[in-house]
């Protein structure tokens, strides 16, 4: 008859996968916790200004998380930096790993336009060049602006898109599934183990050994024990995947997360950009 371990080696291989897995989740969210801190701080470097550190905060946090949503902001950064073939390579970055966005229509209408400016740009290399002063005995013409940190309203009237964590509850439901069933995986193996040594103590002494009345109940706690040990690798590596494939909520609309728009007009010419929250 089939030792102990036999019975019970299923059900402690599948416990063993679903404690490694808890294990690694304080690492995963710690991951998570951290991007968020690096967007807050790319987010204050591009209110200041600051295109360099708001570029490396951007694209550390993107790094972290993977929400597409980020690289919109790391093509706001480059647009402002003037370098608007790395904005274009981004926007269209963006629309590869979130092709069915409903912002499509927008990004594409904002590639074509970044499109234009660069052959402008490349039509006119010195286009950007600032003029000489004019002379002291002629007034500089009145220069109509608007401080590029103006706030202004967007124009589409539908909710901006979210940024929000990304929906793991479907991850969770499966490794719940799986821890349950490797509670069953053991408690059913304990059970076919506790059947076996009554037989072992029991008829598998007798001269006519155990018959197949005596065996049945034993192979069938053992079956239940396979069978709930495959559920919980199941549930295991589809809790995985989920957990890792989960994507940011962008489709949806929640109060607190807007994107902040702004424009302004400089000599180079005007521009307007919305920065997403994280």
């Amino acid at each position: 008859m089939k030792s102990l371990g036999t019975f019970l080696k299923p059900a402690i291989i599948a416990a063993g996968c679903l404690v490694l897995l808890g294990a690694s989740l304080p690492a995963l969210a710690g991951s998570d916790e951290d991007a968020r801190k690096h967007f807050q701080a790319g987010e204050s470097y591009f209110n200041t200004s600051d295109y360099d550190g708001a570029l490396r905060e951007f694209q550390m946090a993107y790094k972290l998380s993977k929400r597409p949503l980020i690289l919109l902001n790391v093509a706001n950064v480059y647009e402002r930096m003037g370098k608007l073939q790395d904005a274009i390579d981004y926007l269209k970055k963006y629309l590869a790993e979130d092709p069915n966005t409903k912002d499509r229509p927008t990004i594409e209408l904002r590639l074509q336009n970044l499109y234009k400016r660069v052959e402008e740009q490349n039509k006119n290399p010195d286009a950007g060049v600032v003029a000489p002063a004019p002379s002291e005995t002629a007034p500089p013409p009145p220069i109509a602006s608007v401080p590029p940190t103006a706030s202004v309203q967007p124009v589409v009237s539908s909710q901006p898109a979210v940024v929000g964590p990304p929906n793991r509850t479907p991850a969770y439901i499966s490794w719940g599934v799986g821890g349950a069933a490797v509670i069953g995986a053991v408690i059913t193996g304990v059970i076919a183990k506790g059947k076996y040594d009554d037989a072992d103590s029991g008829c598998h002494k007798t001269a006519q050994g155990c018959s197949d009345s005596d065996i049945s109940p034993i192979k069938n706690m053992a079956l239940v024990s396979t069978i709930l040990t495959g559920v919980a690798v199941v549930g295991a590596g589809v809790g995985t995947y989920l957990f890792f494939s989960a994507k940011p909520q962008a489709t949806e609309t929640a109060t607190g997360y807007v994107p902040r728009v702004s424009g302004g007009v400089a000599p180079g010419g005007g521009g307007v950009s919305a920065v997403w929250r994280f």
